[in-house]
């Protein structure tokens, strides 16, 4: 037997553990993973999801990224995503949210700089995060005893792993031709709840109406209604599975004055009625509580 002495001297901390909060831990597996999740972003956490097997395409903010299993997907706060199973792999995941993170030099909450890829290839380390995330979300699910002391340590230890032992790559450099469309994206994401028309964005984009939506298609995979219609969707999703409002509420908090039509809208999208989507995800009876939850979050 080999002993190996551990040097405490190595250990410099970053940031305060005392501060972090798990706020959640998901598994998806393929047939949850086969639902669409449209567009959405979450203003104050970090989210991280670790794709555990299969493969799928992740779309974050104006890129689309190939993730297989190994890959961890680094969320930063405010970050819009969504993601798609690839049909004939399919896609498994795991990913957690935690808020009180600060690293130097970085806002709240994100854990990469913007320079940096949202794509983490754990290589060699997979096995290790893995372990990670299961004992996670087993500590939560049978509920064991200082379950959460246990959990808040293996986070720190994911976070702690995530910036040293897995490799970070560069951000790809993006195409100075398509800055028009980024920042015509950008205001669509800022106004998506307004009455934004086709019209109005081409005039600012000094182009056809025609031309326009052609071009938008091109480089996002939708048309701008279509966009727009998933930013509204996407936003509903998070309100269901993330507060108690009631069905009406989330269709007014996602621009919807007719709850009927956001009704057909999101079934349209995602498969399912707002009411069964909500139940399928949190339970018949967890979203009651969401709210209560979310309020001891914020007194931590």
């Amino acid at each position: 037997m080999t002993v190996v002495y551990y040097n405490k001297n190595v250990f410099q901390p970053e940031f305060s553990e005392k501060e972090l909060q798990l706020l959640y831990v998901c598994y998806a597996d393929q047939e949850q993973t086969s639902m669409p999740a449209a567009f959405h972003s979450h203003e104050h956490h970090l989210e991280l999801q670790y794709i555990s097997k299969g493969g799928g395409n992740i779309r974050i903010g104006n890129r689309v990224y190939d993730v297989r299993a190994g890959d961890m997907v680094v969320y930063n706060s405010g970050m819009l995503h969504d993601e798609c199973a690839d049909p004939k792999e399919g896609l498994w995941f795991y990913n957690c949210g935690l808020m009180g993170l600060q690293l130097a030099g970085l806002p709240e909450n994100h854990l990469l700089e913007e320079a940096a890829s949202p794509i983490l290839h754990t290589g060699m380390m997979s096995g290790r995060i893995l372990a990670l995330f299961d004992a996670l979300y087993d500590q939560i699910l049978e509920g064991r005893m200082q379950g959460g002391a246990v959990c808040h340590y293996l986070m720190y230890a994911l976070l702690v792993m995530l910036l040293h032992q897995v490799p970070h790559e560069p951000e790809e450099q993006k195409n100075n031709k398509d800055s028009l469309f980024f920042e015509l994206k950008g205001y669509i994401d800022q106004h998506y709840l307004e009455e934004v028309t086709v019209e109005e964005l081409s005039v600012r984009a000094h182009m056809s109406t025609s031309s326009f939506a052609h071009q938008f298609k091109k480089r996002s995979g939708f048309s701008p209604i279509q966009y727009i219609i998933r930013r509204r969707i996407g936003r509903a999703q998070s309100l269901l599975i993330s507060t108690d409002l009631s069905i009406t509420e989330v269709s007014e908090s996602a621009g919807y004055d007719s709850i009927s039509y956001f009704n057909n809208q999101f079934k349209k999208i995602v498969g399912m009625s707002p009411q069964s989507y909500r139940k399928y995800r949190v339970g018949a009876n967890q979203y009651k509580q969401l709210n209560q939850i979310y309020e001891l979050w914020q007194k931590k």
